[in-house]
């Protein structure tokens, strides 16, 4: 089973932590209120839309916000306001390599090349799924134990390590590894 085939669960889980996100984000910087419940989350997410909306969170990102940088760059992922891979690249990039463990693990998805063959690139994959691991980010530490686990992708086979990445993980209450440990000899 190679990265893409188990990846493949989490690309919805990602989406939709990748819009929730946006937009508590987008919401709270147009408010400057305290965090919104899930449904004003979704409204703020439509929010985006609105070009003023748009253009501050681009003034910001530029700026260095790494929140609106990631912000921005799932916004060109998921096609708001039009799909542009190069462009979710680049903002999460900015944002991933100054340690948000979001954007890592979102570079690391891409990476994998799922969405554009030709953004394959095993090598940054690692990279940053390795960061983002290490930045506490319980959806990273889960994939990386599932490649130690199986001495996949580059990644030898650790049966130890891949327990450590899942407990932190499960300690975090990412289900799928607290599971994965249930199954552990």
């Amino acid at each position: 089973m190679n990265a893409q085939q188990w990846l493949r669960p989490t690309l919805p889980a990602l989406s939709c932590a990748l819009l929730l996100l946006g937009g508590c984000a987008a919401q709270q910087a147009s408010t400057g209120s305290a965090p919104q419940t899930e449904a004003s989350a979704v409204a703020g997410a439509v929010a985006v839309d609105d070009a003023a909306t748009l253009e501050r969170l681009r003034s910001q990102a530029r700026r260095g916000d790494l929140d609106s940088q990631f912000q921005l760059g799932s916004f060109y992922f998921v096609g708001k306001p039009a799909k542009d891979l190069k462009q979710a690249e680049y903002w999460w990039q900015q944002a991933a390599d100054k340690g948000h463990a979001m954007a890592a693990v979102s570079l690391a998805y891409l990476y994998t090349g799922r969405d554009n063959p030709d953004f394959a690139n095993p090598q940054r994959m690692l990279k940053y799924l390795n960061q983002s691991a290490a930045g506490g980010n319980p959806m990273a530490q889960h994939i990386l134990g599932n490649l130690y686990l199986r001495g996949e992708q580059g990644v030898p086979r650790d049966a130890g390590q891949a327990r450590r990445l899942f407990q932190s993980a499960c300690k975090q209450d990412y289900a799928a590894s607290c599971t994965a440990l249930s199954t552990l000899p």
